[in-house]
C-alpha cells in the first residue's frame, strides 16, 4: 500500500554509492553506507588530522615557530640542556688544568709567565732580540777556550757549605762542570731575561751533565728546541738547550759528565751552534758562572 511503502522508504536511509571502473562498466560495484557509517568516517577523518597536527606540534620545530607549551618537548630539551651545560663544565675544568700545568712546565723551562698568562712568551725581550740579530760573528766574540770538561768530570767534588761573599750567610757550594767543550759567546745578564751562559761549539759536541741528578725534562719545545732538564740535590735545576740531539730520557739518573745530548742550533731563539746552559736555585736562575769549577770568574 502507499501508506506502507512511505513508512518503508522512511526508515531504509542508507547512502547508495556505486563505483563503475574506467572502461569496464560490467565490474561496477554498488556499496551501502548506514548513515552511522558516515558519521565514523568522518570522525575517523578527524582524529586523524587532529594526530597529525599534533605529533608535528611535539617532534618538528612546528611547535617552538608556534611558541606552543609542551611539557613533554620541554622536560626533553630541559635534560639536554642539563648534559650539555655538565660537558661544558667538565671541559673547561680539564681546560684549566692545562692551563695550569702547562705554566708549571714553561716557568721550569725558564720562561716567566703569569698564572693568568695564556698567551706565547718568549724567552727574549725587544731588547735581547736586537741584541742578537745585531751581533757580531761569534767567532770575534769567543773568549779563550775553558778547561776541558772530561779532567773535571774524572774529579769528584763533595757539596760544602761556605760563606757567601755578598752576604755573609751560608749557602750550599753546586759543584758543577763545564757542561760542553767550547767558548762562553755571552754571559749571565738578567736584565735582558738571558739566565744563562751560551756556550759555542761544534754540531755534535758532547753536552754532558754538569753533575749527579735525574732527568725530570727531555723533550722538544718551539723557542729552545731539545732540551734536557736535570734536577739535583739542595734545590738545584740544570737546563740545556738548542742541542742537536737528546741521548737520555726523561726519569733516568745521569752522572756528572755522563753525555745527555749532542750540541746543536735548535728552537726559533737560537742564533748559531751553541748550548745555552741555566742553572736555578729554589725557583729562580743563578748565575752559572758561581758554581762552575772549570770558569774562573
Amino acid at each position: 500500500m502507499p501508506g506502507q511503502d512511505s513508512h518503508h522508504r522512511s526508515k531504509d536511509r542508507r547512502l547508495s554509492i556505486i563505483l563503475v571502473p574506467s572502461g569496464d562498466e560490467s565490474r561496477s560495484k554498488f556499496l551501502r553506507l548506514a548513515p552511522w557509517h558516515l558519521v565514523l568516517m568522518s570522525v575517523s577523518a578527524v582524529l586523524l588530522v587532529v594526530g597529525i597536527f599534533v605529533a608535528s606540534l611535539m617532534y618538528t620545530p612546528l611547535g617552538a615557530l608556534l611558541n606552543i607549551p609542551n611539557p613533554q618537548l620541554e622536560f626533553r630539551y630541559s635534560k639536554e640542556l642539563i648534559a650539555l651545560h655538565q660537558r661544558v663544565e667538565s671541559l673547561m675544568r680539564e681546560l684549566v688544568e692545562l692551563r695550569q700545568y702547562n705554566v708549571k712546565l714553561r716557568n721550569v723551562l725558564g720562561e716567566n709567565v703569569a698564572a693568568t698568562d695564556t698567551g706565547v712568551v718568549t724567552m727574549g725581550s725587544p731588547r735581547a732580540s736586537a741584541e742578537r740579530s745585531s751581533a757580531r760573528p761569534e767567532a770575534e766574540r769567543f773568549e779563550s777556550p775553558r778547561p776541558s770538561m772530561r779532567s773535571a768530570a774524572s774529579t769528584v767534588y763533595p757539596l760544602a757549605s761556605v760563606a757567601s761573599p755578598k752576604n755573609g750567610e751560608h749557602r750550599v757550594v753546586f759543584p758543577a762542570i763545564l757542561p760542553a767543550d767550547g767558548y762562553l759567546a755571552r754571559g749571565f745578564d738578567p736584565s735582558i731575561r738571558h739566565f744563562g751562559l751560551d756556550i759555542a761549539g761544534k754540531i755534535g759536541t758532547s753536552v754532558v751533565a754538569a753533575a749527579d741528578g735525574y732527568v725530570v725534562f727531555a723533550g722538544w719545545t718551539h723557542e729552545e728546541g731539545y732540551v734536557v732538564i736535570l734536577s739535583h740535590e739542595a734545590g738545584f735545576l740544570t737546563f740545556y738547550k738548542h742541542n742537536q740531539s737528546l741521548l737520555r730520557g726523561s726519569n733516568s739518573f745521569v752522572r756528572r759528565g755522563e753525555p745527555i745530548a749532542l750540541l746543536g742550533n735548535t728552537g726559533s731563539t737560537s742564533y748559531g751552534p751553541h748550548l745555552h746552559f741555566e742553572i736555578w736555585k729554589d725557583g729562580s736562575p743563578v748565575d752559572p758562572e758561581i758554581y762552575l769549577l772549570t770558569i774562573k770568574s
